[in-house]
């Protein structure tokens, strides 16, 4: 009988044995998939942290990628932070039960990823951040020498639901920029480096309210569709353009059928024509939300790859829209500094 508490003993022993070495072997695993200066960096994340929360604390971990990271990458790197930070004696517990909130962005600036930790308890708020290499970048764009371009065309206070810009680069002629908001149909005519308004036709009234109203704007059919409104004319000619009251309140835009990206579900992106030698370009934004900044990035290939390094957009984007010949793309995204919205146009070019 004495021998059952002796064998009782062992056995818990050898189980918990196998789980601490089950866990280190996931760790590994874990850490294995990631390039040294990555898990380096997560490191000095989890000594930032910690400095600025007590011995013992429980932190409820949150993350959000608006990085080109994959969700497999995020869903690691996720896995070996809560490890270090176990290390350092933080304890990750739930929401409910946390002494406080660590909210953590994986996020990307021009020469790599920029990985932010905002830690909120109580009256308290302290943020800390490091920056790592992404090493995918150089060899993308070794492989394919593209560099993308931002022009801002237009900025307003109210809402931008589509743009276009007729007559750009004619000879002796001048150029018509066409804003569609949610209240009007406008015509800028090009003056002295910048655009002098010529005509705003205002959109019929009493039409159903809708918080995500989306417009479009066919410069060639001379024609600005969106819920419950239409305008038809020659948009060459403001003065022949008029809008008026349909029934139909649908979005006057076919859903686009979902791309994968780098592990991501894409349903707002812009396919160009070939540059460089290839076939075509998907640009695509980042993975954030309407209250953070965003990235545009272009991708190649048939399992879609980085092919340009990202710029940076000072607030999320609303709409992204191949232009007319496939070369360019247009471009509608609300500056969070600000609070207005603008209307852009990113093109591609070749570094070499």
């Amino acid at each position: 009988m004495r021998l059952l508490p002796r064998l009782f003993l062992r056995r818990a022993f050898i189980f918990s044995l196998l789980l601490a070495l089950a866990a280190a072997s996931s760790e590994g695993q874990a850490a294995a998939q990631f390039p040294p200066d990555w898990t380096n960096a997560l490191g000095l994340l989890a000594d930032k942290i910690a400095a600025v929360t007590k011995r013992g604390e429980g932190l409820s971990v949150e993350v959000k990628n608006i990085s080109s990271l994959s969700a497999a990458d995020v869903d690691g790197l996720r896995q070996l932070l809560v490890t270090d930070l176990s290390r350092r004696n933080r304890r990750v517990l739930t929401e409910s039960s946390a002494d406080a909130a660590l909210q953590v962005t994986f996020s990307e600036s021009a020469d790599g990823y920029v990985w932010i930790a905002q830690i909120l308890g109580g009256d308290k708020e302290n943020v800390v951040m490091v920056s790592v290499a992404a090493p995918n970048h150089r060899a993308s764009t070794k492989e394919a020498p593209l560099t993308l371009h931002r022009k801002l065309i237009w900025e307003q206070d109210a809402k931008i639901l589509d743009f276009g810009i007729l007559g750009e680069g004619t000879a002796g002629g001048s150029s018509t920029l066409i804003v569609l908001d949610t209240d009007k149909l406008s015509f800028y005519r090009s003056e002295d480096k910048g655009w002098k308004l010529a005509r705003a036709v205002d959109l019929p009234h009493g039409r159903a309210a809708q918080r995500d109203v989306r417009g479009r704007l066919d410069l060639q059919a001379g024609k600005a569709e969106l819920p419950g409104a239409e305008c038809t004319g020659d948009f060459q000619h403001p003065e022949t353009v008029t809008c008026s009251s349909i029934t139909t309140t649908a979005d006057p835009e076919t859903p686009r059928q979902p791309i994968a990206i780098q592990g991501r579900s894409v349903q707002d992106y812009a396919v160009l024509a070939g540059t460089c030698g290839d076939d075509s370009l998907t640009l695509a934004s980042g993975t954030g939300d309407w209250t953070e900044p965003d990235f545009i990035q272009a991708y190649g290939g048939r399992n879609p790859s980085a092919a340009s390094q990202p710029i940076q957009v000072p607030g999320p984007v609303l709409e992204l829209r191949r232009n007319d010949g496939g070369k360019s793309a247009r471009v509608v995204s609300r500056n969070l500094k600000t609070g207005v919205y603008e209307a852009s146009i990113v093109s591609v070019s070749c570094d070499d």
